[in-house]
């Protein structure tokens, strides 16, 4: 009986180590044993079942570590609701989508849910970081063989309601979403908590072991709420969902970055300043870029260079279809490309979207390389058109919606949806 697969393919990009032409994996019950040179590894192994994807690319699935799966029908929801002009502004948006949400019920909540798994997996993503609100819908991911975490999110001012709210969570946690997802926690943003709910947040985070997920320095109007209690935010949507409004000291009472787990993440960062930065590198935190939607509510662009310089880890999300235009972390790639042009070498952005994400979740041992050790995942992509092994790593950053994925394999197994 043959016990091992070996992988070949015209490329393969192990991330971390130089590319392979005609290179392989060989694997045996979901482990990668050896990466070389596909000619020398089917000599050593001549019994191992063969696969050869003929003249594609292998490399390790991407891993979206920002996104909102269960708002994949937004756009539907907003058609159906005659509520779908275009947001004024970053406060127009956030409005539009608690509209939104109060119109849906679980079961299309689930659907969506569902709908947004699926796509991931086409689009060659292997492991996500889902910001997840709908408690009542968690049985949509049980199927899924999706890596990562689901940050069950928390928001609020009242601490009765966020208490009850925990409670909820707690309920949850002895039952994993799915048999590669663990639980983590999202307080969703500064300017949604209060000193108190955020306190009790991060205390609940520190009893349970729980890594958090925040959307944090996004916006010029959360610096103005949080230093001086004005701005959109105490003008428009702090009235509109019948909230108290006072500035908030961020970091202030233990509540900041500083005292957040290790391994939590920060996610947009469009306007962390210096110091925001020494906080991020003293208590261990990445950061999740998402420029396609930062881009859509003004040009701010994240401090790149400074984050990078600096050593904050770094990976890449696609936030929502409410704020973006697909869950391909690929397409998320082409434009973090062109929008971050000449500070980062393509490859440098395949292993952000790769290694940087896994290490982001927690990963790291598992995904995001191509190396003996690791379990048997990675994808299977179809060379860019006139690419060579010279500017193939550009061709795969720059490609976006021409990337065809014709596998993907996550522990050994294809797990690519039927189309």
């Amino acid at each position: 009986m043959r016990t091992s697969q070996l992988y070949r393919a015209r490329h393969l990009l192990p991330i971390g180590t130089p590319p392979l032409e005609d290179g392989a994996l060989l694997v045996e019950a979901g482990c990668i044993r050896a990466v070389g040179s596909h000619r020398e590894l089917a000599a050593a192994h001549p019994r191992a079942a063969a696969f050869d994807f003929g003249d594609a690319v292998l490399l390790p699935p991407l891993v979206n570590a920002h996104t909102h799966l269960e708002l994949t029908g937004a756009a539907q929801w907003a058609a159906a609701a005659g509520d779908d002009a275009v947001p004024g502004d970053f406060v127009d948006w956030i409005l539009q989508l608690v509209r939104l949400r109060r119109t849906v019920t679980t079961a299309e909540l689930r659907a969506a849910l569902t709908r947004g798994l699926e796509q991931s997996l086409r689009a060659g993503t292997g492991a996500i970081g889902d910001i997840f609100t709908t408690l009542a819908a968690a049985d949509a991911y049980a199927g899924t063989p999706l890596r990562g975490r689901v940050f069950a999110e928390v928001l609020g001012v009242d601490p009765e309601r966020v208490t009850a709210r925990l409670a909820e969570i707690s309920a949850r946690l002895g039952t994993p979403p799915a048999p590669g997802l663990a639980w983590g926690l999202s307080p969703h943003a500064p300017y949604t908590l209060n000193a108190a709910t955020l306190a009790a947040t991060l205390d609940f985070a520190r009893r349970h072991d729980l890594p958090l997920a925040m959307h944090w320095a996004e916006s010029a109007a959360e610096r103005e709420l949080l230093e001086q209690g004005e701005g959109p935010f105490a003008a428009r949507l702090y009235p509109a969902v019948g909230w108290p409004c006072s500035p908030r000291s961020p970091g202030g009472g233990g509540t900041g970055p500083a005292n957040f787990p290790p391994g939590s993440l920060m996610i947009h960062g469009t306007h962390a300043r210096a110091a925001d930065i020494e906080t991020l590198v003293g208590a261990g935190l990445a950061v999740v870029l998402c420029p396609r939607s930062n881009s859509r509510f003004g040009a701010t662009r994240a401090p790149l260079a400074a984050f990078r310089q600096a050593g904050v880890p770094l990976a890449l999300g696609t936030d929502s279809l409410a704020s973006s235009p697909s869950l391909s972390v690929w397409d998320e790639l082409a434009f973090a490309r062109q929008w971050f042009a000449g500070v980062l070498d393509p490859a440098d952005w395949l292993a952000i979207a790769t290694a940087g994400g896994a290490m982001a979740l927690g990963l790291a041992d598992r995904l995001g390389r191509l190396t003996a050790g690791r379990e048997a995942s990675f994808q299977v992509v179809a060379v860019p058109a006139g690419a060579t092994a010279a500017t193939l790593a550009e061709a795969l950053c720059a490609a976006g919606e021409q990337i065809t994925v014709l596998a993907l394999v996550l522990n050994g197994e294809n797990v690519l949806p039927l189309p």
